[in-house]
């Protein structure tokens, strides 16, 4: 998995064509040190400072580094690294990301977005712990028929879950490699978005989200972006961070459907799945966010 455990900023200065000093700002990352992380951030620094920019239309989300995501928990493998590993994204949310349990994301189709009163009242409904529950799922639904044939096809078992944006599967039965062509063949199989395809295939992982969004919770993205620059920064993450943690718990991120195929679970994924599911919320009745 492409993750980094040591994350900083650095900055730099180089003089353009016509003597003006150009500073800018990086971050650095790596697994060894934080001194280590501190060196490659002088280096793409010292590049940007120096005119030396990104290739047109690179995304750097989607690039050939790892996420700008703190490690928060890692799940070890058999001697082998971590299988599993959470991370916080870039809105703040925490992420599992899997070394070889797939998961799939499948997007419903558009709607338009709710009318402007209707997220004002679920933002208020959330700071006062009023919120609905979802609606119960039909599992006769044709996106959940989609998914069983696509799993019968490949012999698969598996789960299913709803999500606020669609549902979300996890194959059970045996392990995938982020990036082999059987992989990504089953993951168009079942629909899943090309962007995430591509991510899991340059990041080395598979990638669930545990925490709700924090605007579908009534909240803002958090205040500043990680690494932060200064015990200031930490601090007004912190303080957003603890109201996020507040409000997320009248919240479920995925709400279990049901299971197909045999419901083997390969070995080693059996506590994968159980922490999913727990700090998913999955079981619950709270709203989807």
């Amino acid at each position: 998995m492409k993750l980094a455990r040591y994350w900083t900023r650095s900055e730099a200065e180089a003089p353009d064509r016509k003597g003006r000093i150009i500073r800018a700002v990086a971050r650095g990352w790596s697994n060894e040190s934080m001194e280590a992380a501190r060196t490659v951030a002088r280096d793409i620094a010292q590049r940007l400072a120096q005119g030396d920019f990104p290739t047109r239309g690179a995304q750097y989300l989607y690039g050939d580094r790892p996420l700008p995501e703190p490690v928060l928990r890692e799940f070890q493998g058999n001697g082998d690294g971590p299988r599993a590993i959470v991370t916080r994204n870039v809105y703040g949310a925490e992420v599992l990301n899997t070394r070889d349990l797939m998961f799939v994301d499948i997007d419903k189709p558009y709607h338009p977005p709710a009318p402007i009163p209707s997220i004002l009242t679920m933002g208020l409904r959330a700071l006062f712990g009023k919120s609905a529950p979802a609606p119960p799922v039909q599992t006769d639904d044709p996106a959940i028929t989609k998914i069983r044939g696509v799993a019968e096809r490949n012999n698969l078992a598996g789960r299913v879950y709803k999500t606020a944006g669609g549902y979300r599967v996890l194959i059970t039965s045996t392990g995938f490699t982020p990036g082999d062509p059987r992989s990504e063949d089953l993951l168009r199989q079942f629909a899943a978005d090309e962007l995430y395809i591509r991510l899991c295939r340059v990041q080395e992982s598979f990638r669930a989200r545990l925490t709700p969004k924090p605007w579908r919770c009534g909240l803002p993205n958090p205040p500043v972006m990680f690494p932060f620059e200064t015990p200031q920064d930490q601090s007004r993450f912190t303080d957003w961070e603890r109201t996020y943690t507040v409000t997320g718990e009248r919240f479920r991120t995925c709400q279990y459907v049901a299971s197909f195929g045999s419901g083997s679970v390969a070995s080693g994924f059996e506590e994968l799945i159980q922490f999913h599911d727990q700090e998913t919320k999955a079981a619950s009745v709270l709203p989807l966010a």
